[in-house]
């Protein structure tokens, strides 16, 4: 199960307001655009109200169990959420991209029949949630929405480059691995004396497979790679940009049936083998290319977009707020010492004839 700290800061919602608001009380600027401090609050009362609906009110006892800086955690993510939106909104304003109508009348729509239900209506007002807040939100993701319309078109091949995309990766093999693994538990990486270790190991493994051991029966018995170990170490069918370098071109120039020596990569030690070769038809692969190359432009875009932007922020004018207070439960052991402390209490009061000195004595015991 996913730590709920990082399911948290994984679904952070980061809307601003369209329209710019003072420099005055930002807590950060993009392109000399401002976000609000009250936008900031605006966004934690949203994303406090959206985690209690899905987990309970309880939450963040057990988030802050997982992490007892976590709302520092949860700050500084919803504030990078909403940095990342400005960046959209400024994109969007120089490029006239407009909101999403379709999304926008759908959204206000369920919008004023969720407002009429009390219980619903209740538990918005409980965060302090505004229907202004709210609409600010649905007019922001109907902007999104148009955003990513606008950027996949412009993302889109021409038939052309289809085409050059196609000839360069054609070719796809399917191949199976063991991964003996150079990193420890935390991912940091293992000591070169460790290494070695790896190292002999993987060739023990290399010597059985060119002796004839059976790869999916070593894979699972000794491969790293959660996510195919249990498939005798295959990973299907992949074509080139998939995989690290020091792997692709190994992987890509072995026969089919052939095995490879220990391949070294960030990862540590791959023992390869390519179970067999396929060359597509163009048109047999045409729409899943053109929807592959689509989405890798379309994330070098967007990124160009990130990287294209002036962003200034500034933490220490959210490090104080605090957007949730956590209510301990009273644990057995708790009530247990109050209980200790009540019986311990009741003795000194039977005690309590003695004289005040005495008394003094207590207390500093």
């Amino acid at each position: 199960m996913k730590k709920l700290l990082s399911v948290v800061t994984a679904v952070a919602i980061g809307f601003v307001s369209v329209a710019c608001s003072s420099t005055k009380d930002a807590v950060a600027l993009v392109d000399g655009k401002p976000i609000a401090k009250q936008e900031f609050e605006e966004n934690l009362k949203f994303n406090k109200w959206a985690m209690e609906q899905q987990y309970g009110d309880k939450v963040w006892e057990q988030v802050e169990k997982q992490n007892p800086d976590f709302q520092n955690s949860i700050k500084a993510n919803v504030l990078n959420q909403m940095v990342q939106s400005r960046i959209v909104l400024n994109y969007a304003e120089k490029n006239n991209i407009k909101a999403d109508e379709a999304q926008l009348k759908q959204f206000n729509d369920n919008l004023k029949k969720t407002l009429a239900d009390k219980t619903k209506k209740a538990s918005f007002d409980k965060d302090g949630l505004t229907e202004e807040a709210l609409k600010k939100y649905g007019e922001q993701a109907a902007i999104m929405t148009a955003f990513s319309k606008y950027v996949a078109k412009k993302a889109e091949p021409t038939e052309t480059e289809l085409n050059e995309y196609y000839e360069k990766n054609k070719e796809k093999v399917d191949a199976s691995h063991i991964l003996l693994s150079t990193t420890d538990a935390s991912g940091k990486p293992m000591t070169e004396e460790k290494k070695a270790e790896v190292k002999k190991k993987a060739d023990e493994l290399y010597s059985q497979l060119k002796n004839g051991a059976d790869f999916a029966k070593l894979a699972k018995e000794n491969s790293a790679d959660p996510g195919s170990a249990q498939n005798g170490g295959s990973l299907g069918e992949f074509g080139k940009g998939k995989m690290v370098k020091e792997f692709e071109e190994v992987a890509f120039s072995l026969k089919e049936g052939e095995i490879s020596k220990p391949v070294a990569s960030q990862y540590g030690y791959h023992i390869i083998k390519v179970n067999k070769k396929v060359t597509s038809k163009y048109n047999d692969v045409k729409n899943e290319l053109k929807s592959e190359l689509t989405q890798t432009r379309t994330q070098e875009l967007i990124k160009k977009i990130q990287e294209s932007s002036t962003v200034e922020k500034y933490e220490d004018k959210i490090k104080d707020i605090k957007f949730v207070e956590v209510k301990k439960s009273t644990t057995t052991d708790d009530k247990s010492t109050t209980d200790s402390k009540s019986t311990d209490s009741k003795s000194t009061d039977s005690k309590s004839t003695d004289s005040k000195a005495t008394e003094k004595k207590s207390e500093d015991k």
